[in-house]
């Protein structure tokens, strides 16, 4: 096939108004801290502290199974609350400010030593449900209205793949602490011995002070500092709607009207159930499948498992960053989970009667390379679909697509951490029937590995499959926010150009509904009531301005990915403004 020669062009700069400070993006990133350790840290701990205090294995995983889908059932009315939320301080800074603070109180009651002070089993069954529900409900106040603002710190999808990225490496630090530090706490709390690694064994006390007082200062501070210095610039267009519970009901099913957001979830939600199960799996598969084994003069631990994996994720940021701009963002999501596919497979299938104990710590340093990317990508995909709809309907609903992808990303992981619990649980043996070994019987071993191997190798199938069905790139996304202010500005759209939004929206978002479709130039107030007024002449006129600056950066950016598509010996079906 005969390449065209295309120049090599510079992108014209964000507009000043759209760009986000260093200070800002860090301030925005410091809010990630929950986002990214807040459910790694329960994964990790809840249920192995669960069953430390008396309750057993079955039993814990449904509690966790419960209280998640209650997060996940709560979170589009948050996502509600909060798109219809009117005022000077914004529509998603308030909760971040407020529920940073509830966070911090909550933790001190989640993992309160009630047993050690007396409490018995049952008592403590009730007491974790609530405490457990109560964390979860703080959790969805503060973390609908934060993942909204992937999308509503700017309109630029530049500037917001730079926030989103700074955001990221602090979400990858809090998710490193949020496995390893719960782990070796856990572990050094349930040990026998005098000392667990490197850590002397603590007591509930202990427990409950090391992890109130770290996770409610990182997670809780995080996000009272977020709800302080972020800005939102993009503010609603679309008059409040008032609550109607059978409008609400139906509004579930409203984002999985858009085609690529329906993608963006099957690749989101498969990655990281996987992830929950892996991190509710470490324990039993250190401290039971490989129990009596010894790695660097210390017993196994499920350390050996999660560290390498998050040092691995973390190296694979950058190189996930550099592919996503030189090919895609799906691309880079996709390229390394082959890798974490054969990772977990071999887990499954290591035995320790033949395979040492140092390939352990190897295989999930091989399963972190495909994490990586599939942990970094899906909140970077997630303003994209948001501005697809916005295009197709010309609402821009983040808060209601916020809540239904963390509804849908926590019901995956309830499921599959509950999945872990049933399956295991019939063959797993409570500490004192085992024999004087202490060892589970193969039928559980068996269990926890064959669990772990089909898991992996099914979910990151599904997620790998979705990644080539979405279809959102960056040139693509030039001409979206073309569409959309030009639809904003009320300026009329040439024949080309109509059959061009048409296709883009058959192809990205689908049929769409008329019900759906608002007007996007109506007035509002800053409570979001209708302003019955004209359009000002040099407002349109100053909106038309930007759409010229955003055709003329579209066609830069339409050249460039001629460049790179050519470079696969492909050709970009979008058409030239010249």
């Amino acid at each position: 096939m005969k390449k065209e020669k295309t120049k090599n062009v510079t992108l014209e700069p964000i507009a000043e108004a759209d760009r986000v400070p260093l200070k800002e993006k860090l301030a925005y990133g410091i809010g990630g801290l929950m986002d990214g350790g807040g459910v790694s840290m329960m994964s990790c701990v809840m249920v192995a502290f669960m069953e430390h205090n008396g309750i057993a294995l079955g039993l814990a995983t449904t509690i966790f199974m419960i209280a998640k889908l209650w997060d996940a059932i709560t979170d589009p009315f948050m996502g509600f609350i909060s798109d219809n939320t009117r005022g000077k301080w914004g529509r998603r800074k308030p909760y971040m400010f407020w529920g940073g603070i509830s966070l911090l109180l909550c933790i001190f009651l989640v993992f309160l030593p009630v047993r050690e002070w007396g409490m018995s089993v049952g008592g403590f069954t009730a007491y974790i449900i609530l405490m457990y529900l109560l964390w979860n409900t703080c959790s969805t106040v503060t973390q609908v209205p934060y993942c909204s603002m992937a999308s509503d710190i700017t309109p630029s999808f530049r500037e917001r793949n730079n926030a989103n990225t700074v955001k990221l490496v602090f979400t990858a630090i809090a998710s490193g602490l949020g496995y390893v530090l719960p782990l070796l706490f856990i572990e050094a709390l349930k040990t026998d011995k005098a000392n667990w690694l490197f850590m002397p064994k603590i007591d509930g006390v202990q427990f409950w002070l090391l992890m109130s007082i770290i996770f409610g200062v990182l997670f809780g501070g995080g996000l009272v500092i977020c709800g302080l210095f972020v800005k939102e610039r993009i503010n609603p267009k679309t008059p409040k709607r008032h609550f109607n519970f059978k409008q609400f009901v139906n509004s579930y099913a409203v984002p999985y009207k858009n085609r690529s957001y329906r993608w963006h979830i099957a690749m989101y939600v498969s990655a990281f159930a996987c992830m929950d199960m892996i991190s509710a799996l470490a324990v039993y598969y250190a401290t039971d499948v490989w129990k009596g084994y010894k790695l660097f003069g210390m017993d196994m631990s499920s350390l050996f498992i999660i560290a390498p994996l998050m040092v691995a994720a973390v190296v694979m940021f950058p190189l996930a960053r550099v592919m996503m701009d030189k090919k895609s963002k799906q691309f880079a999501f996709r390229m390394g989970l082959p890798f974490y596919i054969g990772g977990g497979i071999m887990l499954a299938i290591m035995d320790p009667s033949w395979a040492p104990p140092i390939l352990v710590p190897i295989v999930a340093l091989i399963m972190g390379l495909g994490f990586g990317g599939a942990q970094m990508m899906p909140w970077i995909i997630f303003p994209d679909t948001v501005d697809v709809a916005e295009m197709a309907t010309g609402q821009r609903p983040t808060g209601t697509y916020s809540g239904m992808m963390t509804l849908a990303r926590k019901v995956g992981g309830a499921l599959a951490v509950g999945f872990v619990g049933w399956v295991i649980d019939p063959f797993y043996l409570p500490k004192d029937q085992l024999g004087p070994d202490g060892m589970q019987p193969q039928e559980a071993l068996l269990a926890i590995r064959l669990v772990l191997g089909i898991t992996v190798a099914v979910l990151i199938t599904i997620a790998l499959i979705s990644s080539f069905r979405y279809k959102v790139t960056s040139a693509k996304l030039t001409r979206i926010r073309y569409f959309i202010e030009a639809r904003k500005s009320g300026k009329t759209l040439t024949d080309e150009e109509s059959v061009e939004r048409e296709a883009l929206i058959a192809e990205l978002y689908g049929k769409v509904d008329p019900a759906d479709v608002v007007d996007p130039t109506v007035a509002v107030d800053d409570e979001g009531n209708l302003i019955e007024t004209a359009t000002e002449t040099d407002v349109v006129e100053g909106v038309e301005d930007a759409i010229e600056e955003i055709a003329v950066t579209d066609d830069e950016i339409a050249q460039n990915e001629v460049v790179d598509v050519e470079n696969d010996d492909k050709t970009t079906d979008l058409p030239n403004e010249d």
